[in-house]
């Protein structure tokens, strides 16, 4: 499974809270999107951590699907 070790943009501090997101997936579209210079590594501020970006939770849980047929 390609997980990686949780990051996010500089950048989500600008957007409303509600839309601010970590990646923890290699996979992700919108992950690999953020250019190297603009990632942070782990969930956001230690004292409100982002949420998981909806596409890494999607291509997680099909990841996980696929292992237990296997």
């Amino acid at each position: 499974m390609p997980y990686t070790r949780e990051f996010y943009s500089v950048n989500e501090a600008k957007k409303p809270a509600a839309h601010r997101v970590h990646h923890n997936n290699s996979n992700c579209g919108p992950g690999k999107e953020i250019p190297f210079s603009d990632k942070l590594y782990g969930k956001g501020p230690p004292n409100d951590p982002y949420r998981l970006c909806d596409d890494c939770k999607a291509i997680n849980k099909e990841e996980a699907e696929k292992a237990k047929k296997y």
